[in-house]
């Protein structure tokens, strides 16, 4: 299968760590973490840019595992410039624990050598599945190739951002939870208007997102890697979407502008819940439920979550599994819960607690993160090819002012191309 195409110059570098890794931990085997013996643990944050700050990490990860494990010490990279994972892999300095996107276990982990089954460690230190929500260890399977190679950490789900001024300011009403794709496509072209010189725009969110996890659980790519993105379903999400943009003056700009006060309504992921307020202190918000499809009520976008991940390469397997074990305990999730984290727990105390010491959420409807169930993950794991490649599609449709059948079979011959050349690789490396 294409999924087992690895660069090769990677393979051959990382095969040597693995040799040396494998060496170490024969001849000095597995501490486990609750012993005294000192143990450091290299731990890799592939995703969340707010770790690039490490007090961030320190104060949302680091701190909980020294307050358990004294004896562990934590070194801590994040992933940018130079500690990219082939970095790290040429470096020889291959991580114990790995925080990455769940729908990146194939492309990020499988594909890097870094993938290994956490089953067994699972039964052994008796970690009950069920406290999770049962559709993200789904996706961490359907992103790989059905085994479990990580335990979901926390969630990113996505809610209806909308600056209350602006809707004030035209007199219409606020959007609420449960609204339809029809129903904020009516709001927004009430509060798309050029006031004074000043464009308002009346709905942004982000293609690439939005296609990637889709709420119809399409996948650009059929059971036997030919491209399935020239169908009904892909050519309705499109549409959907790009209506929003049709609306004059709404034209397409970064969702990531919605603190500067002229974006009505922003759809995008939960974290923004912590991040915008303190870019706009002064803006006057709330955030709705994700619209849905009206012959789908009540189904939200497929899982965005992170995960963590133990390294193949680790020599401290059983103590890094009991460190992430500790970061999903209840305990550790109410406080990051009432932080302003999404819990990947299906434990609805921890789930209702959400921001409550976080004062810029007082008073705002969080009842919006938890309001839809997800939607059934998609099967990746059979090729590599970009995640993003639907999205970016999307707004390049945009830029051409193309027709959505136009951009639908150009990207149907884009993938075909790219499957073909990559099978032929395959065939070469064989």
């Amino acid at each position: 299968m294409l999924r087992k195409v690895v660069i090769l110059t990677l393979s051959l570098v990382f095969s040597l760590v693995l040799f040396i890794g494998c060496s170490k931990q024969a001849s000095n085997q597995q501490n486990d973490s609750t012993s005294n013996e000192p143990i450091s643990l290299l731990f890799y944050t592939a995703q969340n840019g707010n770790y690039a700050n490490d007090d961030n990490f320190q104060a949302e990860i680091g701190n909980f595992i020294k307050q358990k494990f004294p004896n562990i010490t934590i070194e801590h990279i994040h992933k940018q410039t130079g500690t990219q994972y082939a970095d790290l892999i040429t470096q020889g300095k291959v991580p114990d624990i790995v925080l990455e996107a769940s729908a990146n276990t194939n492309s990020a982990i499988i594909q890097n050598g870094l993938n290994y089954d956490v089953s067994p460690l699972i039964q052994k230190y008796h970690f009950d599945l069920n406290r999770i929500d049962p559709a993200l260890i789904d996706q961490i399977k359907k992103s790989g190739d059905g085994k479990i190679y990580g335990l979901p950490f926390n969630g990113s789900n996505f809610v209806l951002f909308y600056n209350k001024d602006i809707f004030d300011k035209f007199g219409v009403p606020y959007p609420k939870n449960g609204m339809t794709w029809d129903d904020i496509y009516d709001l927004a072209k009430k509060l798309t208007v050029n006031d004074n010189g000043v464009q308002y725009y009346g709905f942004e969110a982000h293609p690439g997102l939005m296609m990637q996890y889709n709420q119809l659980s399409q996948s650009w790519l059929d059971k036997n890697d030919n491209a399935a993105v020239n169908s009904d379903v892909w050519r309705n999400l499109f549409e959907n979407l790009k209506r929003f943009y049709n609306i004059p003056g709404n034209v397409y700009t970064s969702v990531d502008d919605f603190p500067k006060g002229q974006i009505a309504m922003d759809l995008h992921v939960s974290e923004k819940v912590v991040l915008w307020p303190q870019q706009n202190t002064q803006m006057s918000w709330d955030i709705a439920s994700a619209p849905t499809f009206k012959d789908q009520p009540g189904v939200g976008l497929q899982p965005n979550e992170y995960s963590l991940y133990i390294s193949s390469g680790s020599p401290h397997k059983d103590a890094a599994f009991q460190v992430i074990s500790y970061l999903l305990s209840d305990d550790v999730q109410m406080q990051l819960s009432k932080r302003g984290f999404v819990t990947p727990l299906v434990n609805k105390t921890i789930q209702q607690a959400y921001g409550q010491d976080n004062t810029l959420l007082k008073g705002k409807n969080i009842s919006a993160i938890y309001y839809d169930k997800y939607a059934t993950p998609i099967q990746t794991d059979s090729f590599t090819y970009p995640s993003n490649v639907v999205g970016t599609a999307f707004t390049d449709m945009l830029k051409n002012n193309q027709d959505v059948n136009t951009a639908l079979r150009q990207l149907e011959d884009s993938i075909n191309k790219k499957v073909t050349d990559l099978k032929n690789q395959q065939q070469a490396n064989k």
